[in-house]
């Protein structure tokens, strides 16, 4: 009887794994072997450390293993080889077709209120985007790396194009960005050795050109900041034609 009920056991475990492309339409992990555990549930949760761990029903599996996982809230990619740490994350599938295009978010999970709970959405710091094509490997979603994917397709290449531009645009708002608050903060250091300690009371004694330097340095630094916030607001817009052009690609 024993050994009858491990074979029935073994053929369960069996079953549970295939080889050949997944089925979409149920939960799954598939792994970097290129094999694939089934399950009525699959889970990502993140301990009190901020590790991650998956669950497939009972048996929890080891999330560096796995390289795509299919569950109630989505399909998901990891990206561990795009971390500088090796770390393990997962990105999400945003757009499905001939190019699947993913979204990392990297979140504040301090706005969690719970590890399992969650009664409000995490706040969003940064994003990033890769691509594969069906369970390939990832690659990131910039301009060298989709201009040679999506070369056959000129309407995918136009938006690409956009993509281009508003990247150099930031690029360019941000550098400049860079250089005003360095240039607004030596204006503002040299004024402030001209003013000397006032002898007849507190406070400071300065002339109006140390004052004129003073207001100089303050707003070329202003508008090193308004550059960069200008920029980072343009992150959108470059997301946007990114999307564009993958939708062009799979239409």
């Amino acid at each position: 009887m024993k050994p009858l009920l491990t074979l029935i056991a073994a053929y369960a475990i069996c079953s549970r794994i295939a080889y050949a492309q997944p089925d979409e339409s149920r939960e799954f992990l598939y792994l970097y072997s290129d094999s694939v555990i089934y399950a009525n549930r699959i889970d990502l949760e993140r301990n009190y450390s901020g590790s991650l761990y998956l669950w497939a029903d009972s048996r929890r599996i080891h999330p560096e293993q796995v390289k795509f996982f299919n569950n109630n809230r989505g399909f998901f990619a990891n990206v561990k080889d795009f971390n500088i740490s090796g770390e393990t994350t997962f990105s999400e599938r945003i757009r499905k077709g001939r190019i699947n295009l993913y979204e990392a978010k990297t979140v504040d999970w301090d706005s969690y209120d719970d590890i399992r709970i969650y009664s409000r959405q995490p706040s969003v710091i940064a994003s990033r985007n890769y691509y594969n094509k069906d369970y390939g490997a990832l690659r990131k979603a910039n301009y060298i790396n989709l201009s040679e994917d999506l070369a056959d397709n000129p309407q995918s290449m136009a938006f690409l194009h956009k993509y281009r531009s508003v990247k150099r645009t930031q690029i360019a708002m941000y550098v400049t960005a860079g250089l005003s608050l360095i240039a607004g903060i030596v204006v503002m250091q040299s004024a402030g050795s001209d003013i000397s300690l006032n002898p007849n009371g507190p406070g400071f004694s300065s002339d109006h050109s140390t004052e004129s330097r003073l207001l100089s340095g303050l707003l070329i630094s202003s508008a090193g900041l308004g550059l960069a916030t200008g920029g980072y607001f343009m992150g959108p817009s470059q997301t946007k034609h990114l999307k564009r052009a993958i939708d062009a690609y799979n239409d």
